[in-house]
């Protein structure tokens, strides 16, 4: 019994790092890319394509951090909502793979 609850647990605190280890790669791309706006050697377009790149990156982070959550939900309310979360998360990180194909 006791196995289960510090399993459930382990779980769930190494989906929230892994959360916040994607959460912290979007933050580190965004500033980047604010700074690379100002450089005058890379162009606007480069530096949309290379955010739309790094912020796919973290998302995959942040999904997989979702699935992790989701195997350790404890009723059907937490299921839905972690799955509409994911679902909203893998549209967004079609939408931004076409756009960084988009040239």
């Amino acid at each position: 019994m006791y196995m289960f609850v510090y399993t459930d647990l382990i779980i769930e605190f190494f989906g929230r790092i892994i959360q916040y280890v994607g959460l912290f790669i979007v933050i580190g791309a965004v500033i980047v890319s604010l700074y690379n706006v100002l450089t005058p050697k890379y162009t606007m377009e480069q530096v949309r394509h290379t955010l739309a790149r790094q912020i796919i990156f973290g998302l995959e982070f942040v999904i997989a951090a979702d699935i992790l959550l989701a195997t350790v939900a404890t009723d059907f309310f937490q299921i839905g909502r972690l799955g509409g979360i994911v679902l909203i998360r893998v549209v967004l990180g079609y939408a931004l793979r076409k756009e960084a194909e988009f040239k």
